[in-house]
């Protein structure tokens, strides 16, 4: 998922996919995955010239069939790193950074991976903070007191450090509304001109 493929509470597939070549991977693409293995073939000798990719001269495995260097040429690198893939299988929230209005979506299948322009939050209370975050309210808040100035006339950003400052409290059993807003407006003291004036200052 690109940053520009997330939205308020959905997203829109580009049928773009990253070729994960984990640890070990050069047992198996060969045989399992052709079309993969030849498409980074033609790639191979740019490959091998990565600083990171020690690789031997003769390329030699040992007895057990395990490369000698680093890492292969067709791997990312020396390390498994398989622990932090599994971050991707919880449920979790994606959001694009650079927005006009607020870009929240709450994954609970597990199955979206994102690039440079798009950021994960992972945690607990997942679809109560999605709300809050995708709200009006929220947004102006943020927009006014935390994004560190705005982009352009509509455009801000929301910059990992500056959204971990934004105080969102925690769930309260006591606190139930039939939507986001009018629970915000009441955890907040906000009156009706405010929220209205706040409503009509965010491109929702």
């Amino acid at each position: 998922m690109r940053g520009r493929d997330i939205k308020r509470y959905s997203y829109e597939f580009a049928d773009k996919y990253v070729i994960l070549a984990y640890f070990g991977s050069y047992k198996i693409l060969p045989s399992k995955y052709p079309a993969i293995y030849n498409h980074l073939k033609q790639y191979e000798e740019k490959l091998k010239e990565r600083g990171q990719c020690r690789y031997t001269s003769s390329g030699r495995t040992n007895n057990n069939g395990e490369y000698l260097g680093q890492h292969h040429w067709l791997e990312l690198d020396n390390n498994p790193r398989l622990e932090y893939l599994e971050e991707f299988n919880k449920q979790k929230i994606i959001y694009s950074e650079i927005v006009q209005s607020p870009q929240f979506f709450l994954d609970e299948r597990g199955e979206f991976f994102v690039e440079a322009t798009s950021f994960l939050i992972t945690g607990e209370h997942l679809d109560y903070l999605v709300d809050w975050l995708n709200s009006s309210i929220i947004a102006w808040v943020f927009k006014q007191f935390y994004a560190g100035g705005g982009l352009g006339k509509k455009g801000f950003r929301y910059k990992k450090k500056f959204l971990e400052q934004l105080p969102i409290p925690k769930p309260r059993n006591d606190m139930k509304y039939e939507n986001t807003n009018d629970l915000i407006k009441a955890y907040l003291d906000l009156t009706d001109e405010e929220t209205n004036f706040i409503s009509s200052s965010v491109n929702l």
